[in-house]
């Protein structure tokens, strides 16, 4: 079976050119009145956690940061939209190695500091292509993502420190003159809309001044010839369980596990409710 062109041939070309790309594409009414549903009440069940990261609500159970989530988020994670699009860019044999639900609170949600994700993800070889659709209309005002174009084509992780200004959603910052910030463009979206991006795509999002929280979901997609190494990531994510990458839940989203060893054991519960 063949996946159905959701993108044009110019929307690919212009990801594979730019690093990133809003697709006209966009969530189905019922299916963004679903995600929104489960938004509201995942950040009312874990107030703690809001202006953080969550890590992997399509699993319940995974990762160490306790999250109360439901298994109502893993049908959307896994919707063939999605899966039609990012086997257009990824190929037939994907693995869904993540997700992360980012709740921004209204006046005081972090900023998002310049960086690339290929910096912190343990994939041999280093491919990942994320799906960051917004739940809430994310614009300037609120925080909207802002992106590099073109800053994906060298395939360089960068130099990054632990930032300790204050305010910061993570610390992870790529080192001060390592790109031209003066290109950045804001990538505004309606909610429904989504943001495709390459993980070696220099991108970070300013502080939520506005009234209005901004909330976004992000899939993780790697092609399935890659190899997520859980044990690569034990020490180094230790103290952030966030991160956590070590707890990474994998699910084979479609085709085959090409590169013969991830583990699809590896940070399931023994039960998810």
């Amino acid at each position: 079976m063949h996946a159905r062109r959701m993108l044009s041939d110019e929307e690919v070309a212009a990801y594979h050119r730019d690093g990133f790309l809003v697709p006209r594409y966009r969530l189905p009414q019922a299916d963004l009145a679903a995600l929104q549903s489960l938004t509201e009440r995942i950040v009312a069940d874990n107030p703690q956690l809001a202006d953080t990261p969550m890590a992997c609500p399509h699993v319940p159970g995974s990762g160490l940061q306790g999250l109360k989530s439901s298994k109502d988020w893993l049908p959307l994670s896994l919707h063939p939209d999605l899966l039609d699009i990012v086997e257009q860019i990824v190929g037939p044999d994907i693995v869904l190695w993540g997700s992360n639900l980012f709740y921004k609170r209204p006046l005081e949600g972090p900023a998002t500091p310049w960086h690339r994700d290929a910096a912190y993800w343990p994939i041999r070889p280093l491919a990942t292509t994320s799906v960051w659709i917004a739940i809430s209309d994310s614009v300037v005002e609120n925080g909207c993502l802002r992106f590099i174009a073109g800053s994906h084509a060298a395939r360089d992780a960068g130099e990054h420190y632990e930032s300790k200004e204050p305010g910061l959603i993570i610390p992870g910052t790529l080192a001060p003159g390592s790109f031209d910030e003066g290109a950045a463009r804001d990538v505004e979206m309606e909610p429904g809309q989504m943001v495709l991006f390459d993980c070696f795509t220099v991108h970070g999002a300013r502080s939520n001044r506005g009234t209005r929280h901004r909330a976004g979901y992000a899939l993780r997609f790697m092609p399935a010839a890659s190899h997520y190494d859980h044990d690569a990531a034990l020490n180094a994510h230790r103290r952030s369980p966030g991160a956590a990458h070590h707890t990474r839940p994998l699910i084979l989203a479609r085709g085959v596990d090409r590169s013969g060893g991830n583990d699809f054991a590896r940070g399931h519960p023994a039960s998810a409710g």
